[in-house]
């Protein structure tokens, strides 16, 4: 009898520990709609997928809206779209100077020859001579490459997006997401005769902790090509690596 009671009491004790158990369990780390806003910065440019301008660097703020489309124990996926107001794109520069001298002359020329493809600093120099009444006229000169910097503003919008989160049910998840969408800027990019709108695309990964069910913060690492799709006289598009640091709360 004793012994009944004891587990009466061990069953009784177990069902409550048990629904808060599975109470935690299922508890869900996740957001209807999402509000966002986010920070990039790339710090270089290669050829990673298409482009081959390099040496660009671009950095942005931004916001996002994100709406939740499909909620599974482990996964989710969400329609998103993004908007950058502030965009900032520093290219490369190319100036060249020449200076020649001859026995009775001497001459100095400089060329800014605006955004390159990339831009590599040096010195040549060169000597030779000339016909002359009196017999050859010997020359020498340098050309000198230096490399600047120019910063062009930018925008972009990204109306077509989508994520996916990995494990809602834990504070840090796993999340992978894809955005296509267009940019405009105030000069030609990333070189004059590319035009001033581009097409954008990109994809990533990263982390996203979740503070409490509604807040969270996102780390990714994304790719984003751009390009003008030929429709201007020059497409030699961009490819960056991005850092991106993202706030986000809703319900």
């Amino acid at each position: 009898m004793r012994l009944a009671r004891m587990g009466l009491c061990v069953v009784l004790l177990f069902i409550p520990l048990t629904a808060l158990s599975q109470e935690a369990s299922d508890a869900l780390y996740s957001r209807r709609n999402t509000f966002s806003s986010f920070v990039e910065y790339s710090n270089d440019s290669s050829h990673i997928i298409l482009g081959s301008a390099r040496n660009r660097k671009i950095g942005a703020i931004g916001f996002q809206y994100q709406r939740r489309l499909v909620n599974r124990r482990l996964w989710n996926f969400s329609y998103t779209a993004e908007m950058r107001p502030g965009m900032l794109e520093s290219d490369p520069v190319l100036t060249e100077t020449i200076t020649s001298s001859q026995t009775y002359s001497s001459t100095t020329s400089e060329t800014q020859n605006g955004a390159v493809m990339r831009c590599i600093a040096l010195t040549v120099q060169f000597s030779g001579s000339t016909p002359g009444p009196s017999g050859p006229q010997p020359y020498s000169g340098e050309v000198i490459d230096t490399c600047s910097r120019r910063t062009v503003a930018e925008q972009g919008f990204s109306p077509v997006g989508m994520r996916f989160n990995l494990m809602p049910h834990r504070l840090l998840q796993p999340t992978f997401s894809s955005y296509v969408g267009y940019m405009f800027s105030t000069q030609d990019v990333p070189v004059a005769g590319t035009g001033s709108f581009n097409y954008t695309f990109e994809f990533g990964a990263g982390l996203e902790f979740f503070r409490t069910h509604n807040r969270s913060v996102r780390l990714e690492y994304q790719v984003q090509h751009f390009s003008n799709k030929n429709t201007a006289y020059s497409n030699p598009g961009v490819d960056s690596g991005f850092i991106k640091l993202t706030y986000a709360f809703g319900r």
